[in-house]
């Protein structure tokens, strides 16, 4: 009987991983996630996407394995993170999807293909190799797209990794260019020279070039009743005294499924229109405020009126003309990412952005729509009333009457749901043309059948003025070509949310996903609480260095005669000083204090850590084994 339990440990050793192999060749296909947050399982919106591939579409994963393992030792965990996604999406897609993995060594066939593609590659070492870590995707009628992944390799994009490749995927599959319509009041085109002086005139604004490279872009005048049928899109850039019929069908674009970027603004600096240099009273006459008429009560949310949001904390220094003295100017916004919405693509990764005399968003009461902020101030907020900033920018102004009121502003929000028609009684009256003069091209809308109710798809920012060039983008020209420095991620704010909101709705839903790599909670709490004991420190040290440099301020004031005996320090002095430089030595020895506690209690937690992983399996192990023991132990004696 013993030798026969002895025999059947290799056997049961030989079953175990049998099984495993034909499990493996038979379930292929079926996948458990046991994650917590189910990093391992395509979202809906994806798999709706999967499925409705109606062409056949070609992954190529340029990763340099081989290269990494000797010189990028990290890259391997986020490269394995792209196998496994990839796999996922060609299992769900019905064979619609086909993926294709290249190791592009060094001067290979491999890199040259990679290199055909467009795909960037990152110096890897002094001898000149490039990595690369990419997806080049094609479709059958070879249009050609590249997402290069190697900002995975430094963290960046993680969460949005199962975005950006659905987002791939989808713009191969539906490879038809999407048009925007653009209406604006303000010289976004730029205009013409004279003939008269070469030197006059203005290019477009930097944004509108971006957008042509990306879109069909129709422009659609001021003055224009009707939109162009064929648009996906429509893009507001400061939009006012609209003709009725043209906010008519606006409103019947929402309601048709049509989507919104919408850059609104209640003192848009750029618009001179109205504005006379001669005439400094001519500002306050001035119509400079962003105007829908009845939209946005309908799509649940407003621009609250003849207010400008300011932030203490996030602002821009300004420079005082004549003085030269430099200040906060908290009418002019710098907003870092800890303003951001994380969990909005159109926005998380954005990590600057300027604005100036912002706007104020809130969502109306009771209304149907979902009211989502994508970018806000700091607490330290204050609204100003518009006519304060309308004559001239006024630093120290609003800076001295500010009072905090404690309050975050949405200056950028996402407006998604059910809406009804901001004209239930039908298309207003079109406009009476003067007499001697011709009415506007375009038909008339339609008197009946228009649609009173539908769903919005709205993103609007409170600033229009964000999108000048000043604001986030040097543009020089050399060669002919023009170079552009960006200093702010506007421009990425606008193309993000063109790009989001002309995807399907599956596209526009999905959301980041939980990073799949798990922080230590505790050692990441232990470090959090010695900064913070290491911020008081510092801030005590800076407290009496102050306090030290006002005595000896005071000490030499009082004996400041005029005379040479007046530069030399009094005993006072020398003692103030030296006093404070023992005080320094103390202090910087507490700091290393603080420092060396956290690196203790790190370790500490780490060893425990370390103890614990073997502690665990080696008590199943020893359990196992005297399960084992005591089962043959009882079979011999019985």
């Amino acid at each position: 009987m013993k030798n026969l339990s002895l025999i059947g440990l290799p056997v049961l050793l030989v079953l175990f991983f049998a099984i495993n192999l034909a499990s493996g060749a038979i379930f292929t296909s079926t996948r458990l996630d046991l994650t917590e947050d189910r990093l391992f399982t395509l979202s809906e919106g994806t798999r709706n996407i999967l499925d409705s591939m109606d062409d056949k579409v070609t992954l190529r994963y340029f990763y340099s394995s081989k290269l990494a393992k000797e010189e990028l030792q990290f890259a391997e965990r986020p490269a394995q993170r792209v196998r496994e996604m990839l796999d996922e999406m060609a299992a769900a897609s019905g064979g619609n999807l086909k993926v294709i993995e290249i190791d592009p060594i060094s001067f290979s066939e491999e890199e040259d293909q990679a290199v055909e593609f467009g795909v960037r590659g990152a110096p890897a070492n002094s001898a000149g190799d490039m990595i690369y870590m990419a997806v080049a995707g094609t479709n059958s009628v070879d249009d050609q797209e590249v997402l290069d992944l190697l900002p995975l390799v430094q963290g960046r994009r993680r969460q949005f990794l199962e975005y950006d490749l659905t987002k791939l995927i989808y713009s191969l599959a539906n490879p038809v260019r999407h048009r925007v319509g653009v209406i604006s009041n303000l010289p976004i085109e730029g205009a013409p020279p004279n003939p008269m002086d070469p030197r006059s005139g203005s290019r477009p604004w930097f944004f509108l070039t971006q957008l042509q490279a990306a879109f069909d872009v129709e422009m659609i005048q001021r003055g224009a009743t009707t939109l162009p049928d064929d648009i996906d899109l429509l893009l507001l850039v400061h939009p006012k005294e609209l003709a009725p019929t043209l906010l008519f069908e606006i409103d019947q674009f929402v309601l048709k499924g049509g989507k919104v970027v919408a850059f609104l603004d209640p003192h848009c600096e750029a618009d001179t229109e109205g504005v006379n240099p001669q005439d400094q009273m001519s500002a306050f006459s001035a119509n400079r405020t962003s105007d829908l008429g009845p939209l946005t009560d309908a799509w649940g949310f407003e621009l609250v009126a003849e207010k400008i949001a300011t932030d203490k904390q996030n602002a821009h220094r300004v420079r005082l003309p004549g003085s030269g003295t430099e200040m906060p100017y908290i009418a002019w916004l710098n907003l870092n990412d800890e303003h951001v919405e994380s969990s909005d693509p159109v926005i998380s990764e954005l990590k600057k952005l300027h604005l100036a005399t912002a706007g104020i968003l809130q969502a109306k009461p009771g209304a149907t729509t979902t009211f989502a902020p994508l970018l806000t101030t700091g607490p330290e907020t204050m609204q100003v009333d518009r006519i304060r900033v309308a004559m001239r920018p006024d630093p120290e102004g609003v800076l001295d009457s500010f009072v905090n009121e404690d309050k975050e502003i949405v200056l950028a929000a996402r407006v998604n749901g059910p809406v009804q028609s901001a004209y239930p009684d039908g298309p207003p009256e079109p406009a009476a043309v003067p007499e001697g003069q011709q009415p506007p091209p375009g038909p008339i809308p339609p008197a009946e059948g228009w649609k009173t109710e539908g769903e919005a798809q709205v993103i609007v920012v409170a600033d229009a003025d964000m999108l000048v060039d000043q604001w986030w983008v040097n543009v020089t020209n050399f060669l002919g070509q023009q170079l552009a420095n960006q200093t702010a991620d506007n421009g990425s704010l606008l193309l993000n949310a063109l790009e989001n909101l002309t995807g399907n709705k599956d596209l526009i839903g999905l959301r980041s996903r939980q990073g799949y790599e798990r922080p230590f909670t505790r050692v990441e709490g232990i470090r959090d609480e010695a900064d913070e004991a290491f911020r008081e420190e510092e801030q005590q040290l800076q407290a009496e260095l102050d306090e030290a440099e006002r005595k000896i301020s005071e000490l030499q004031n009082q004996k400041d005669d005029g005379t040479v005996s007046s530069m030399i320090l009094s005993p006072e002095q020398r003692e103030e000083i030296e006093r404070f430089k023992e005080k320094r030595v103390e202090t910087r020895k507490k700091l290393r204090d603080v420092k060396y506690s956290l690196k203790k209690d790190i370790e500490a937690l780490g060893l425990w850590v370390k103890m614990l992983n073997f502690l665990v399996p080696g008590l199943v192990a020893a359990a196992g084994i005297g399960l084992w023991v005591l089962r043959n132990f009882s079979k011999t004696t019985s």
